[in-house]
């Protein structure tokens, strides 16, 4: 697994074709599909041609015909919270965003607006764990690329773990950007400091993905483009 992954992260950093198009399958159990055009029915199987190549056959009851249009129309992406972070391909250099956005109010609303002082965010006491809302945007995170199994806790004041199955290089590469992506913007949660994450990914089968003590430095390099996820892994992965 481990010598597989890293091959395939070397021949992503030095190859990177253009981007195409996907079309997006979501079935009514929540597992997603990356195919290239939309599926055709055929001795009453639904038939994907995958972006990897492969031809998937399934029961075309089990597609969610609203949620896959949706998905398409959105590039693979859905808002959570801080800004929308569309799905990345290891063919691609992640584009998870470039900073949060603020809504700005017309003068006559902000001058009525802006009546009461605006309080500072309370410090984070020492000994206080991170809240149950900072793990469920990283949740919401891992979800929108394609990870579904998964625990998160709480380490400290300014760190957490997260515990993740990730069955394909290009999973594990979306969970370092979305992590990266978060850590960088504190979740977008005033008050909120995240220093490190650390992060346990394995297989189905229970094989070791790849384990990472994610710094805010390094998360601050992946998300600016500095290094790659594919880049990250080769050097920073801990089996």
């Amino acid at each position: 697994m481990k010598k597989r992954m890293i091959v395939a992260a070397l021949v992503a950093v030095t190859a990177i074709p253009a981007f195409a198009a996907s079309y997006w399958v979501v079935l009514k159990d929540g597992t997603r599909y990356e195919a290239k055009t939309k599926w055709t029915v055929v001795n009453g199987k639904a038939m994907l041609n995958l972006v990897s190549g492969s031809v998937l056959a399934l029961d075309p009851n089990s597609i969610n015909v609203t949620k896959s249009e949706e998905m398409t129309r959105l590039g693979g992406g859905s808002l959570f919270g801080v800004e929308q972070i569309p799905v990345t391909s290891t063919t691609k250099t992640s584009q998870l965003g470039t900073s949060i956005k603020l809504r700005k109010l017309p003068p006559a609303q902000a001058a009525t607006t802006a009546v009461a002082p605006v309080e500072a965010p309370t410090p984070i006491a020492p000994g206080t764990l991170l809240g149950t809302d900072v793990l469920s945007k990283f949740e919401r995170a891992y979800e929108n690329v394609g990870i579904f199994e998964h625990k998160l806790s709480p380490t400290g004041p300014h760190s957490l773990r997260a515990d993740l199955t990730a069955d394909t290089e290009d999973k594990v590469f979306n969970t370092l950007s979305a992590t990266a992506f978060l850590m960088v913007r504190n979740a977008g949660i005033t008050g909120v400091q995240i220093d490190y994450a650390d992060i346990f990914m394995k297989t189905t089968t229970g094989a070791a993905a790849g384990r990472f003590h994610l710094t805010h430095d390094e998360a601050q390099a992946i998300e600016s483009k500095t290094i790659t996820p594919q880049t990250y892994f080769v050097q920073k992965v801990l089996f």
